[in-house]
């Protein structure tokens, strides 16, 4: 990607504008009256979103992140698409998808009459993707910069036989310490233990969710609106998710992230994961020439 011409093309004057970042990998700043976000084209990834009121940054990213070709970036909020989590078809392909370590195309740039700033990117099926997964599709993401964020995954099916998905907004969101950190939504609410020595055990959800150790649940029947309350930096964090009834909390806690060569060993005291998903029972079909949206919004709010 040409900075030059990106510039030249969607750049707006004193809000939008394209820089080279870590790794020498496109990034896109944004500055307007109500934000300032960071957005990587590879990899369709928000990385950074600060309302012009909030003193810290709504999003956590990994200071040993890999910022490379073919690596994903660990922190903001990775796409996971066409399958979360393992390769469903044990073929050894990557985790989590494919998209979140590939180029993704600017399509379009704006600015709404709220004074919201949209970002469009966009991928399509090519040969090389076809390899991986042999669908023919359109993927957009719609990232609106403004006094809350919102972020939409868009799965249009351009072939001519249906296909399914599982996909997931994998946002890491900033915590001033998991000790002082409660998610409450979910009370009532059956989840799948992954992190139950690989039994994949079944529980109910009794109250707000704590972590004093390692946690990667997936939650089924959620409720559209889940809050993140964190004591020590005085926030809540309001996830409004949209076409989605599954949910992952996710943290490493200390063997894990000590196992990670992308985080610090004691990274995870500094993020939570709260995942809008569509994934375990809700697997999505999408037929010909038909379209998907996965969305959620996110707002923070100070106590």
């Amino acid at each position: 990607m040409d900075i030059a011409a990106l510039n030249a093309e969607y750049g707006i004057d004193g809000v939008l504008r394209f820089t080279t970042g870590p790794g020498g990998l496109v990034m896109i700043e944004i500055t307007n009256a109500q934000a300032a976000a960071l957005i990587s084209p590879y990899g369709g990834q928000v990385l950074g979103y600060r309302p012009a009121d909030a003193r810290d940054d709504l999003l956590f990213v990994s200071e040993r992140a890999y910022f490379a070709q073919g690596q994903a970036i660990k922190g903001g909020i990775p796409v996971c698409w066409p399958w979360f989590g393992a390769d469903p078809q044990g073929q050894g392909r990557p985790a989590h998808g494919f998209v979140r370590a590939w180029p993704w195309a600017v399509r379009a740039t704006e600015t709404r009459t709220d004074g919201a700033t949209v970002v469009h990117l966009g991928l399509a099926d090519e040969a090389a993707t076809r390899a991986i997964w042999p669908h023919c599709f359109d993927l957009q993401v719609e990232i609106e910069i403004g006094a809350t964020l919102a972020v939409a995954l868009v799965t249009r099916n351009a072939g001519e036989r249906p296909f399914t998905i599982t996909q997931g907004l994998h946002a890491y969101f900033k915590i001033g310490d998991i000790a002082g950190v409660e998610v409450t939504g979910l009370d009532a609410c059956h989840y799948i233990d992954k992190a139950a020595d690989g039994r994949d055990a079944r529980v109910l959800q009794q109250g707000s969710v704590r972590v004093d150790r390692e946690v990667n649940r997936i939650y089924e029947g959620v409720p559209p609106g889940l809050t993140i309350h964190d004591s020590v930096l005085g926030r809540r964090i309001r996830i409004t998710a949209e076409h989605s009834r599954t949910a992952v909390v996710w943290n490493p806690w200390i063997a894990t992230a000590r196992a990670m060569a992308d985080l610090a060993d004691d990274d995870y005291q500094r993020f939570i994961c709260v995942e809008t998903v569509n994934t375990a029972s809700e697997v999505i079909e999408v037929a010909p020439g038909a379209a998907y949206r996965l969305g959620a919004r996110y707002a923070i709010e100070s106590f």
